[in-house]
């Protein structure tokens, strides 16, 4: 459908006549008229007034099938997602990149590429590129706080951008950023929790108990960054109790042992366990706990489903549900490099962490 034929049935439906909307616009009626003729076409410049006008998108203005559009987008974003939901952030972002060639300003295309690209400037392969790819994240998610206006969209990018902008010594625009955005009792799952009653309010606590764990365990594990002296908050004792802390914490909410989601985290805090148990010499319990990483490992590399349920109390019924990974290696191959570590040295030749690594070996793969 030509756009002048599109102005003239907006105009009319508004009832302005051709000389009202050459003078709101500041041209001759004689233009208009060549527009809704087909003779000629409007300057780029006045399609966002004319959209305002009418009331109607750009799009809609020059003939794009947004119903279409929109599917395109969500082929693109989809197809992407398979990719990095199995940590191949790289072929995501790759795909992402070409679909914004066709849609360069679409913020679901470039939110989803700054994320991949947040992900993949960390690996060990990107170390040269990673600047520039830190640079492209940072383009994009200032794109797309200029240009979107899509709440949940814009705050994603915000959380990114937060993450990002301290990597280049930009703290005063990260600090600016997270200052826009609510305190935690005022977001979206605080309110809504207050909003619903009956079985909508008792999912929507379940899954904020979820977050909740998640959150909690991440800060106690890794609150452990030097100080402004250069000195850490904990010594290697107070680490050793603050990771078995994490794990009785853990056992407490997945006391049936059905950890889901967070076996992953599960099997990972145990090797971190090892580790500080290692620095401490206490070598009897590192093998333990790095027995019951691999136990974990396997379990979650080979049976987890994410259309499985939790069995424990307070998540009883809720879906596992996807993973993001942030690396194309499973648990048990990650596991495994890190036991190469020099800490562990002290019990390489042990019988019982051989026999751990081996059998971790066996099921060591790329996802």
């Amino acid at each position: 459908m030509q756009i002048g034929f599109i102005i003239k049935n907006l105009r009319k439906e508004k009832d302005i006549t051709q000389e009202q909307l050459a003078e709101y616009l500041g041209i001759s009626s004689r233009a208009i008229s060549q527009w809704e003729t087909g003779k000629t076409m409007p300057d780029i410049s006045q399609l966002p007034i004319l959209a305002n006008l009418f009331e109607v998108t750009t799009d809609y203005l020059l003939g794009v099938n947004i119903n279409e559009k929109d599917k395109k987008v969500n082929d693109i974003v989809e197809t992407a997602q398979k990719h990095w939901s199995r940590g191949l952030n790289d072929k995501g972002a790759e795909i992402l990149r070409e679909g914004l060639k066709s849609y360069p300003d679409n913020p679901k295309i470039m939110l989803d590429l700054m994320s991949c690209l947040w992900r993949v400037r960390n690996f060990p392969e990107n170390k040269e590129n990673r600047d520039a790819l830190t640079q492209e994240v940072i383009d994009l998610g200032e794109k797309i706080l200029e240009t979107c206006t899509d709440t949940e969209i814009r705050n994603s990018a915000t959380q990114l951008l937060c993450f990002i902008y301290p990597d280049t010594n930009h703290i005063d625009k990260a600090t600016k950023l997270a200052n826009t955005m609510p305190n935690r009792y005022v977001t979206r799952e605080q309110l809504l929790k207050r909003i619903y009653k009956g079985t909508k309010r008792f999912e929507l606590v379940r899954d904020d108990l979820c977050a909740l764990i998640s959150d909690l365990c991440h800060d106690m594990l890794y609150n452990c960054a030097p100080l402004d002296d250069g000195n850490r908050p904990y010594t290697a004792k107070e680490r050793v109790a603050i990771h078995k802390k994490y794990l009785d914490i853990m056992n407490i909410f997945f006391e049936d042992g059905n950890y889901g989601f967070f076996r992953e985290m599960f099997a990972l805090a145990n090797l971190n366990t090892a580790f500080c148990c290692i620095s401490v010499d206490d070598c009897t319990q590192a093998i333990s706990y790095l027995n019951t990483a691999k136990e974990q490992a396997i379990i979650y590399d080979t049976k987890y489903n994410p259309d499985d349920e939790y069995t424990c109390i307070l998540l009883n019924g809720m879906k596992f549900g996807g993973v993001l990974r942030n690396t194309n290696k499973n648990v048990c191959k990650r596991l495994v490099e890190e036991m190469q570590d020099s800490a562990f040295d002290k019990i390489r030749n042990n019988d019982d962490f051989i026999s751990i690594l081996n059998e971790l070996k066996k099921y060591a793969d790329n996802y």
